[in-house]
């Protein structure tokens, strides 16, 4: 089964971009595929969702949802893709999936869909995006395929993501850190907050501060001036207004905000 990478016309990506915007739209996904029928598919030729099968899972994620299966059993099937060489991938039940494999089980109850690359990226994206606590780099190495392979916009990948443009950017650049980092976020060991802090510092620097937050439990705000320190850059100064004689000091909580008060035309 062929799955190039051509991009879906601009019509038909209005209509995807329009669904897989909508909230739960993979809760309703999973309900219409649980009714589907399924068979049970030895977990040995089952693979991992290529697209996201280098982003880790913590470990205490793994372990609650093997306890979860070894007592109340599998309650919705995986949805899965067939391969060309007789295996089947993951699209939706990843964390089913690990968990599954730590419970001990040796077959799982598996729906197919049918879907192409985009398709199942859009999937992903809100699966992730759905999530109570999404996995950040998860959610960045979705949109990086989206924007690299079908030509995605960081504002249509806001729209899916219920996010602002600036935070879309600001996930896609934390993928520049060297992987020990984005496997420690990954598994809760620093913060998607410290990482982005340190997307602006070279890669041994990068290493050391992070060492030392993790001794030291530096907070975001300070990681931000200690990059700022690295990097020679002069604290900001206030924003200031002057009418009439009397000067108004504004101070932001950081750069973003100051700059968009800026571009912002005061009455």
């Amino acid at each position: 089964m062929k799955r190039g990478r051509k991009k879906i016309l601009s019509a038909s990506l209005t209509d995807l971009v329009e669904k897989f915007s909508q909230q739960n739209i993979v809760e309703e996904i999973e309900k219409r595929y649980q009714n589907a029928p399924s068979r049970l598919i030895p977990i040995g030729q089952i693979d991992d969702t290529h697209f996201v099968s280098e982003v880790v899972l913590p470990e205490d994620t793994v372990d609650y949802f093997a306890t979860r299966l070894k007592e109340k059993g599998f309650y919705n099937p995986l949805v899965v893709r067939p391969k060309d060489n007789g295996r089947y991938e993951i699209i939706l039940g990843r964390k089913r999936f690990y968990g599954a494999m730590r419970a001990g089980y040796e077959s799982l109850p598996c729906t197919f869909a049918e879907v192409g690359d985009e398709e199942m990226l859009l999937m992903l994206l809100a699966d992730t995006r759905d999530q109570r606590e999404a996995n950040v780099i998860e959610l960045a190495v979705v949109c990086q395929r989206l924007q690299r392979d079908f030509g995605y916009t960081q504002e249509t990948l806001a729209e899916l993501t219920h996010q602002s443009r600036c935070q879309i950017s600001n996930i896609l650049r934390v993928l520049n850190l060297p992987e020990e980092l984005l496997r420690d976020i990954c598994l809760k060991k620093l913060s998607y907050g410290h990482g982005r802090a340190l997307t602006s510092l070279p890669k041994e620097e990068a290493l050391a501060l992070a060492k030392r937050i993790e001794e030291e439990k530096i907070s975001v705000r300070d990681v931000e001036k200690i990059v700022r320190r690295m990097r020679g850059e002069a604290a900001k100064p206030p924003y200031e207004i002057e009418e009439h004689g009397l000067v108004l000091t504004i101070r932001f909580k950081n750069e973003e905000e100051r700059e968009k008060f800026k571009k912002t035309k005061l009455d």
